[in-house]
């Protein structure tokens, strides 16, 4: 992840993210099946013709590379040039904490992971992924692959990056945790 600035999924994660790409797919197969029956083997059985199941398929089509771009682009880490130790990463992950309700799956030197459950905001939660080098941080915040498939955050995924960025600086500048 560090080297291509991606981040890496399992399969299944994989599967989940790209979820509303396949169902967009999915309805256009169905009408390329309609097409294999009109073409090649002379069994279609429907009332439209093939020049009307490409345009209504067309459509759907477009927005499965279109979500399919979007989506992919969602793996890019955000690259965050700023020198800290570990005590002060750690008090800004408390922070964030406190003001976003994570909770943390790994935490180690290199690699860092929390999620956030989902709430009535509309998002199904989001996993927030923060890889640690000398003097940069990758940051990434995407809807939570392991959840139901989501490609709406209604904005939590940047709030997740901006509010851990912004307690991260207030801990270098030794500025006090604000009180809610």
């Amino acid at each position: 992840m560090k080297r291509n600035k991606r981040l890496k999924l399992t399969t299944i994660q994989t599967l989940n993210h790209y979820g509303i790409v396949i169902l967009l797919l999915f309805i256009v197969c169905l009408t390329g099946w309609n097409l294999i029956e009109i073409y090649l083997t002379n069994t279609y059985t429907g009332v439209r013709t093939a020049d009307e199941l490409i345009r209504r398929s067309l459509p759907f089509l477009l927005l499965a590379i279109f979500f399919a771009f979007i989506q992919h682009r969602r793996l890019r880490f955000k690259e965050v040039n700023v020198t800290f130790t570990d005590e002060q990463f750690h008090e800004a992950v408390e922070r964030t904490m406190k003001d976003l309700e994570w909770r943390i799956d790994k935490n180690n030197k290199t690699l860092f992971r929390a999620y956030r459950h989902w709430n009535w905001t509309g998002s199904w939660g989001e996993m927030v992924t923060i890889i640690k080098d000398k003097d940069l941080l990758l940051v990434n915040s995407i809807c939570n692959p392991d959840s139901i498939s989501s490609f709406a955050s209604y904005g939590w995924n940047r709030r997740n990056i901006q509010t851990f960025l912004k307690n991260l600086t207030d801990v270098l500048n030794n500025k006090s945790a604000e009180i809610k």
